[in-house]
């Protein structure tokens, strides 16, 4: 019984990914291929090489590249069981194991998707992008693209993830615009998506997860460069029939999101102070 529901409940994950309730999972680049004994091992490559111009020194003296290991191991993401009586499961009218298994699925992938938000969003201040005013405006999302074109990134392929309240803002500012935005879902060369468990900052310093005493910003990555993988998936129901007079239904899944080049991740967060 174990082994069924375990694959039942992986094809309702992958399910999720595929029908967009877990869109912003789906917008990251699958590196599940990777995962071996639930870690990846990945290499940073080291600096691009110096380019002269007009040489007219030989010969050009050689340089060592230097790659780095990187060794990542993929969190654990257990559910609480949910104890299911023996009297509820013959006397309710409708499959009560299968709908807690769903509820299962969806607190699992809500947590691993706070978790993937957060590591993707930047640590240090470089890429953290203040509001012009204290409310985010259309303004700044042009800004934040010519974020992106300093900084070299291609066009296509760019993703941003707006914060409820910024979503709200910008409705408030043009309806119509808005409107036009979630038709075509994009916004200045972005595709756009909307997503709660976003991460917090005070000013441009990213708070610890979960805490909501800043304020939640916005982020936008390119998607070639943020990566999630998948690991081990298991799901068991235990026949605890001596203490429980039922059954125990419990899911684990091993999962990382994290950015592959830090440049190419940005967060906008709205400015604390000022007009």
């Amino acid at each position: 019984m174990a082994s069924v529901l375990a694959q039942v409940f992986t094809d309702i994950v992958m399910e999720k990914y595929r029908d967009g309730n877990a869109a912003v999972l789906a917008e990251l680049t699958p590196f599940d291929h990777l995962v071996q004994y639930n870690k990846i091992n990945l290499t940073e490559i080291g600096s691009d090489p110096s380019v002269v111009v007009d040489n007219t020194t030989w010969p050009l003296t050689p340089a060592q590249r230097t790659d780095t290991g990187i060794d990542i191991s993929l969190a654990t993401f257990d559910t609480v069981p949910t104890h299911i009586t023996n009297v509820e499961e013959l006397e309710t009218n409708y499959d009560k194991a299968k709908s807690v298994l769903n509820q299962h699925v969806q607190a699992i992938l809500a947590k691993a998707t706070q978790s993937a938000l957060y590591n993707i969003a930047p640590a240090g201040t470089a890429n953290v992008v203040e509001t012009k005013a204290t409310s985010i405006k259309y303004n700044d999302i042009l800004a934040l693209r010519t974020q992106f074109n300093k900084a070299n990134l291609p066009e296509d392929g760019r993703v941003l993830i707006l914060a409820p309240d910024h979503e709200e803002a910008l409705l408030a500012e043009d309806a119509d615009r808005y409107n036009q935005m979630m038709t075509s879902g994009k916004l200045a060369g972005f595709k756009v998506l909307t997503s709660t468990g976003l991460p917090t900052y005070t000013a441009k310093a990213k708070l610890s997860v979960g805490d909501a005493s800043g304020k939640t910003a916005s982020i936008a990555f390119l998607k070639s460069e943020v990566m999630r993988a998948m690991g081990d998936i298991d799901v068991r129901t235990e026949d605890r029939w001596a203490d429980y007079r039922g059954w125990l239904i419990g899911a684990q899944m091993r999962f990382v999101a994290l950015p592959i080049k830090t440049t190419a991740v940005f967060a906008l967060v709205d400015k604390t102070t000022g007009a």
